[in-house]
């Protein structure tokens, strides 16, 4: 009875221990995180998808989260608040998506952690089915006061806590987890080339059985093509459903011209509708010649910035911009709402995403102490906020390249981000200033 009672006693030390090093090392960047994706909002039906599409509004489907109540803790500023559970959820997943906050924070649901993220400034999702209850749950999103994420945050001055568009939603077991596209353009050609993946994931521990339809429909409602098919996934399993088509080269999406598609989605478990998604994708090619040329599908294109605060800026922003004959935007770095990416998206607005790395506070020694850039330690923590910033923007039309860091000297951590981008992103261009003519750069 002595041996299972100091078991259990090293078991409860090992995970209070583990709770502790999330915080104080940058080894730790998240817990129960889900993979990052594009915002995708299934609905009941095929009419709510296609008004309502990424929109963050109150379905059978999805719950927002407001009325906050913040308190102060020794370690946080704490906001809590309610979420209801309806019955048809049972059988289904809830998700919880929080868009963006002021810093690390982690997720109580019920009093019990469930999550944790040190990137407060780019989307994170959270499953958290098992955890919830029928009916009424508390949330609470800790906001930690001292951690080591704020080397990297040297952007950030703005020290007054606070957590954006926070909501519940749920798809089915076997769910389209994430769309994802590619374009080819040939300039000799009247075609553009589109490839569409549909990801598919259960998070059932038996085979799941699912039929996938899609449709992709053309600005004029042209039904450019259409069909199905069915996936059997194993325990926890995933694929990918793709399809191909042409698309008219003058249909492609640029700033003068920010033409996009509607992809229709309808998934079907044992011959029953489950969830519909409708998603606007703006189908482009970006490269960038040896002079560092923009080419936008296959054209070369000048940009005319204009800086704006994503956080206030609005779509009558945005269409000023335009009348003055702007092209381009260029945010403050930190957090960017997945809205005004939608917006750009809608009013023809290029956007060279800015990953929130900045390490100014640190120096330029790449000493043992000095600049985390060159501390091995931090690689997973740079890692995490390259990989997460480019799989929440990359379907984005208006995201024509990436800023891998600023003003954050130069180190392994930022050669093994530059190629984890390379890895990821093709075409579009990865630019780090500072690199000071290093590799590590566009």
């Amino acid at each position: 009875m002595k041996r299972i009672l100091s078991i259990i006693t090293l078991l409860a030390l090992s995970v209070q221990m583990l709770s502790a090093q999330e915080y104080d090392s940058p080894e730790y960047v998240s817990l129960g995180r889900e993979l990052p994706r594009t915002k995708t909002v299934a609905y009941p039906t095929a009419g709510e998808a296609q008004a309502l599409g990424a929109g963050a509004v109150a379905s059978k489907y999805l719950r927002p989260i407001t009325k906050w109540e913040r308190t102060e803790e020794a370690d946080a500023v704490v906001f809590t608040s309610k979420y209801v559970i309806p019955f048809v959820w049972l059988s289904r997943l809830a998700i919880l998506y929080v868009d963006e906050a002021s810093g690390a924070y982690e997720v109580l649901i019920n009093g019990k952690k469930v999550g944790y993220s040190a990137n407060a400034f780019t989307p994170a999702e959270f499953n958290i089915t098992k955890v919830s209850k029928e009916e009424t749950n508390t949330i609470s999103i800790r906001v930690l006061k001292e951690h080591w994420s704020r080397k990297m945050e040297c952007f950030n001055k703005n020290t007054e806590p606070r957590i954006g568009n926070v909501y519940v939603t749920s798809q089915p077991t076997i769910r389209v987890r994430n769309v994802v596209h590619r374009t080819t353009v040939d300039m000799k050609s009247e075609l553009a080339s589109v490839e569409v993946g549909l990801v598919v994931k259960t998070e059932s521990l038996n085979d799941k059985k699912a039929r996938i339809h899609y449709e992709l429909i053309a600005p004029d409602t042209t039904v450019v093509t259409h069909g199905y098919k069915d996936v059997t996934l194993g325990m926890r399993g995933e694929d990918t459903v793709k399809f191909v088509t042409n698309i008219p080269y003058v249909y492609t999406w640029c700033a003068d011209m920010p033409i996009r598609y509607r992809l229709n989605i309808r998934t079907q478990i044992e011959g029953r509708d489950q969830e519909f998604q409708s998603h606007m994708i703006g189908f482009r090619t970006v490269e960038c010649d040896k002079e560092g040329n923009f080419l936008i599908n296959g054209i070369k294109t000048e940009l005319f910035y204009r800086d704006f605060d994503p956080l206030t800026v609005t779509e009558k922003d945005i269409i000023a911009a335009r009348v003055l004959k702007y092209n381009a935007l260029r945010f403050d770095m930190g957090a960017v709402p997945q809205n005004v990416y939608r917006m750009c998206d809608s009013l023809g607005m290029y956007v060279i995403a800015q990953i929130p790395i900045n390490t100014r506070d640190s120096g330029a020694s790449r000493r043992i102490g000095g600049n985390p850039s060159n501390d091995p330690k931090w690689k997973d923590a740079f890692l995490d906020r390259v990989e997460t910033s480019y799989r929440t923007t990359c379907g984005q039309a208006c995201v024509i390249g990436y800023v891998m860091a600023e003003d954050s000297a130069n180190g392994i951590n930022l050669y093994e981000s530059y190629l984890r981008l390379k890895s990821l992103e093709k075409t579009r261009p990865v630019l780090y200033i500072e690199a000071g003519g290093e590799w590590n750069s566009d």
